[in-house]
C-alpha cells in the first residue's frame, strides 16, 4: 500500500509540474495585477474635487460650438533647459520629440495623448512625459494627430503611417514601444493592429493607460460604473466617437480596436481603474486576451479614476509608473 501510495505521489507530481510548466510556457510574459487596496486619502479628495469641478457636459458644448478646434498646451520653458526638444512637422501638423541630454537610450515611445478624440495634448501630458524621460532616458515622440470634429481617423492614421515610416527608417521596431492615454491608447492599440493588416512590423509593446476601447459604449455594464465615475460621462462620449468616426461604423476596429484581430500583436499592458467608464470594456478586453492565449498584462486599480497615472503626485500613481518603467526597461538598460 505504501509503494502504491509513494508512486501516486510520484505521478501527481509530474502531473502538477507539467501542468505549471504549460501555463507558464503559453503565456509566459502575461501578468494580472490587483491593486486591492482603499485608495489614499489625496486620490479619494482629487475624486471629490473631479466630481464637483469636472463638467460631465464638457465633450457636448465644445461640439455644439461652430468651428471647434483644440490646440495643444504649450510646453512649459523649464523642459526646454532640462531636456532635449524638437518640433518637426509631418502632414501639417506639429510632432514634439523629447530626449534626454545625457545618458539617452536606443528606446523611443510614440506616445499618443487622450481627450475623447476632441481635446488636444494638456499640460499634464507635458509634465507625464517628463516624468517617462527622467526615469527611463527614452525618446519620446508626441504627434499632435488631427482631431475631430474638423479632421476624423483617418487624418491621424495618414499622420501615424508616416511617423512610424520615419521612425522604421531611423530604428529596428524592437525599440520602438506604443503607449498613450485614454483615446490616445485606444488609437495605439488600432494603430498596432493596422500595423499587423498591412504586414508591417509590429513594436516591441503597447503600454494603454485607461484605454478607449469601444466609442460605442454600448456594454451593459457601464451603466453600474458610470455612477461611479467622476469625469467621464457615457453619452457625451459617444457624441465624440460619431465625430471622429465620420461615417464610418463605430465597430470598425480603427475606431474601436476591441472589435480587431489580436493575433500578431506584441506585448500589451493595460493600466485601469475601476471607477472609470472605460473599466468594462477593458475587462472585456482582458477576457477576450485570455480565451486566445494572448501576451496581456493587466494593472487594475481599485476605485481609481480615470487616467490616475498621469496625476504623479498621488501615491497609486507612483506605483504605476514604477510598473511603466520595468516594462519599458530591460536589464541592458539598467547596466
Amino acid at each position: 500500500m505504501s509503494k502504491f501510495l509513494s508512486k501516486l505521489c510520484v505521478i501527481l507530481f509530474y502531473i502538477m509540474v507539467c501542468i505549471s510548466f504549460e501555463a507558464h510556457s503559453q503565456n509566459e510574459k502575461s501578468m494580472t495585477y490587483i491593486y486591492d487596496k482603499k485608495p489614499s486619502l489625496l486620490a479619494r479628495n482629487v475624486k471629490i474635487g473631479a466630481r464637483l469641478f469636472v463638467p460631465k457636459n464638457s465633450i457636448k458644448n465644445k461640439l455644439q460650438k461652430d468651428n471647434f478646434v483644440s490646440l495643444a498646451a504649450p510646453i512649459p520653458k523649464k523642459y526646454f533647459k532640462e531636456f532635449q526638444i524638437d518640433i518637426y512637422q509631418v502632414n501639417n501638423r506639429n510632432v514634439y520629440k523629447f530626449s534626454s541630454k545625457q545618458n539617452s537610450t536606443d528606446k523611443i515611445i510614440l506616445y499618443l495623448h487622450g481627450g475623447a478624440y476632441i481635446n488636444n495634448i494638456f499640460s499634464g501630458h507635458w509634465h507625464f512625459i517628463a516624468e517617462l524621460i527622467r526615469s527611463t532616458s527614452c525618446t519620446i515622440i508626441v504627434p499632435d494627430y488631427p482631431l475631430a470634429p474638423s479632421s476624423n481617423y483617418i487624418d491621424a492614421y495618414n499622420m501615424l503611417d508616416e511617423i512610424y515610416k520615419m521612425l522604421m527608417s531611423e530604428t529596428d521596431s524592437q525599440n520602438i514601444i506604443f503607449m498613450g492615454d485614454s483615446a490616445g491608447a485606444g488609437l495605439a492599440l488600432a494603430f498596432a493592429q493596422k500595423l499587423s493588416q498591412d504586414v508591417k512590423p509590429q513594436p516591441e509593446q503597447l503600454i494603454l493607460i485607461s484605454p478607449w476601447l469601444d466609442v460605442s459604449m454600448t456594454n451593459p455594464e457601464i451603466d453600474a460604473v458610470q455612477k461611479k465615475d467622476p469625469v467621464l460621462n457615457a453619452k457625451t462620449l459617444v457624441m465624440a466617437g460619431e465625430k471622429w468616426a465620420a461615417n464610418s461604423e463605430l465597430n470598425n476596429y480603427l475606431i474601436s480596436p476591441i472589435y480587431g484581430d489580436l493575433k500578431g500583436l506584441p506585448l500589451i499592458s493595460i493600466f485601469i481603474g475601476t471607477h472609470d467608464v472605460l473599466y468594462p470594456d477593458c475587462n472585456k478586453f482582458k477576457n477576450l486576451a485570455d480565451k486566445q492565449n494572448m501576451k496581456l498584462n493587466y494593472f487594475e486599480y481599485n476605485e481609481m479614476l480615470h487616467v490616475w497615472v498621469l496625476f504623479s503626485f498621488l501615491k497609486e500613481a507612483k506605483q504605476a509608473m514604477t510598473q511603466i518603467n520595468k516594462l519599458i526597461l530591460t536589464e541592458n538598460d539598467k547596466k
